[in-house]
């Protein structure tokens, strides 16, 4: 037997079947088409439904970057200042009110009795101080927060403080109590966070003055 001409044979039978059941499917449906460029009733894979990735396109995506929530804090914060060198011992009173994200924020500060002392911006990059001497900029906020305060104080870090847990972006460690916790020479006491209080303490060394804040949270 020729197997060859055989199967030329089977094949001139079935070949005008195939092209019944290709010309069955919808002459609109885009798999057709594809399917008779390729001169037979080819498998082709279903597109995606509006909106969906297919498994290949969701691997090449990027993944989207969240943004940070934003938040509003407002309350009071005590600062005691030890004395260092040649500076004296001090202390500071004010009122705040914070606004934003640890990324791009506003803090408002006051005098107990209301007044605007200053007002403090950031965002990525940039920093600036108003007051009363006009707007001034600064690289980072911790140049901004010693010319403001006097000493450069971990003003993005307090935000995450204020909210009882350390800065996710920066090495921390469990205190010896529930809720405490030490971060970037800080120490964080955060246990009476449920009746609005917050102490954070930095102990001075001889390259350092040492910094308590105590912060009372109205909301």
């Amino acid at each position: 037997m020729n197997l060859p001409r055989v199967f030329a044979r089977a094949l001139c039978v079935l070949w005008p079947l195939m092209l019944q059941a290709c010309a069955s499917v919808s002459e609109g449906d885009p798999i057709v088409a594809q399917m008779r460029s390729g001169g037979a009733c080819a498998t082709a894979e279903t597109p995606s439904a509006p909106g969906v990735l297919s498994p290949a396109q969701a691997g090449q995506a990027p993944a989207q970057a969240q943004a940070l929530p934003r938040i509003d804090l407002q309350g009071q914060m005590s600062v005691k200042l030890s004395a260092f060198a040649d500076q004296p011992a001090k202390g500071l009173s004010l009122g705040f009110f914070f606004s934003g994200n640890t990324d791009t924020g506003q803090l408002d500060l006051m005098t107990l009795m209301g007044s605007q002392m200053a007002q403090v911006n950031w965002q990525p990059g940039e920093a600036w101080l108003i007051n009363d001497k006009g707007r001034s900029r600064y690289d980072n906020l911790d140049d901004l927060s010693q010319a403001a305060l006097g000493e450069p104080l971990p003003l993005r870090q307090l935000v995450h403080w204020m909210q009882g847990h350390p800065d996710p972006e920066l090495p921390s460690a469990p205190g010896a109590e529930a809720d405490t916790f030490t971060q970037q020479g800080w120490w964080i006491d955060a246990r009476e966070l449920p009746t609005k209080k917050l102490n954070a303490r930095r102990e001075a060394t001889p390259l350092q003055r040492g910094v308590q804040l105590k912060i009372y949270l109205d909301r």
